[in-house]
């Protein structure tokens, strides 16, 4: 069942507030931890619309903040792309999650998909690509969107999650990563993390190999069905675990020895993120189906080298050969 708002628009605009301002705080403190591990500074792109909509470099203005971020060639960190965005604008018409493949939804029987349908929305995302192949790529994204009928909003929803996808896989890492998920999820509902795990598992998949993006984390989408605010509380607390769950992890494998063929392995590994950017991601069509995405972003958030093999399948019993079992058939970590 949908949860709907009975707030007033005061109220609504007041949450909108809340959780734009915590985005954008998470934006600036991870992009902060980050530059003091590496000893390397991000450059930063800021994007606004011109009157006919599009997207031009510029100072972001009121009705629309969009800033792209990337460290590339660090000393620890090979890539690191950041978005932060607080946009309203409107949908095309006939613009839906349906006909995007975002998400399929009941969003439609709300909404008068005929006409331009006024939107809110707000978000961070990070992608981490390390220098060492011993160390994980990890990702997260949190995002709030709304539509609108003039200045009440008539569907809101909340999503995101982390993952983590290593090149190679120790156990203890995917544990710590897992734990401290599921220890924040606990707080709210102790279903919570199972279900976020399941649902990250099932849309970190690619189906044309058979295979997950990596070992999973926890995942979520149109999430509305229960108290706003303690939904805002969940989301907010699971964007501050990101950093606790990933750092400690980067910082004992960022300096382990490796050799030319554990970096060739890494970037065959980085290929299948690749490919799940262009061919699976809903969010990512949808985004760019809407205007609400720019290119540059999503290819930001491309790893900085990647490889791929006529048949790349690695020597039975071999490290490489285990995390593809692992790919192939999800664990339960904890």
């Amino acid at each position: 069942m949908t949860f709907v708002l009975e707030k007033s628009v005061t109220q609504q605009i007041s949450m909108r507030g809340v959780i734009d301002k915590f985005f954008r705080k998470m934006f600036d403190n991870t992009c902060q931890s980050l530059e003091t591990l590496d000893g390397k500074q991000f450059s930063e792109q800021s994007w606004n619309r011109n009157h006919n909509g599009i997207w031009t470099v510029g100072k972001s203005s009121e009705d629309a903040i969009y800033i792209d971020r990337v460290l590339h060639n660090g000393n620890v960190l090979e890539k690191v792309g950041v978005n932060y965005v607080a946009i309203e604008g409107e949908l095309p018409p006939g613009m839906s999650f349906e006909k995007s493949g975002a998400l399929a939804t009941d969003v439609a029987d709300k909404i008068n998909m005929s006409k331009a349908n006024r939107y809110f929305a707000t978000g961070s995302s990070f992608v981490i690509h390390p220098y060492n192949p011993m160390a994980p790529t990890a990702h997260a994204n949190y995002r709030y969107f709304e539509i609108r009928n003039g200045e009440q909003p008539i569907y809101w929803w909340l999503g995101g999650g982390a993952d983590l996808t290593p090149a190679y896989l120790f156990e203890e890492d995917a544990v710590h990563f897992h734990q401290v998920h599921k220890d924040v999820c606990d707080q709210y509902d102790a279903a919570y993390y199972h279900r976020f795990k399941k649902s990250c598992d099932q849309y970190f998949h690619i189906p044309h190999r058979d295979e997950h993006r990596g070992i999973g984390g926890i995942f979520f989408d149109h999430l509305n069905n229960d108290n706003p605010e303690k939904l805002l509380s969940l989301v907010t607390s699971c964007a501050d675990a990101f950093m606790p769950a990933y750092m400690p992890i980067l910082e004992r494998r960022k300096d382990m020895s490796f050799s030319k063929e554990n970096k060739y392995w890494q970037h065959l590994v980085r290929g299948r993120y690749v490919e799940f950017i262009l061919s699976c991601d809903r969010g990512m069509r949808f985004g760019l189906a809407s205007g609400m995405v720019k290119q540059q972003s999503v290819f930001n958030c491309m790893p900085p080298a990647a490889s791929w093999e006529y048949d790349d399948q690695p020597l039975p019993g071999s490290k490489e050969a285990m995390l593809k079992e692992v790919l192939k058939t999800p664990r339960e970590w904890l």
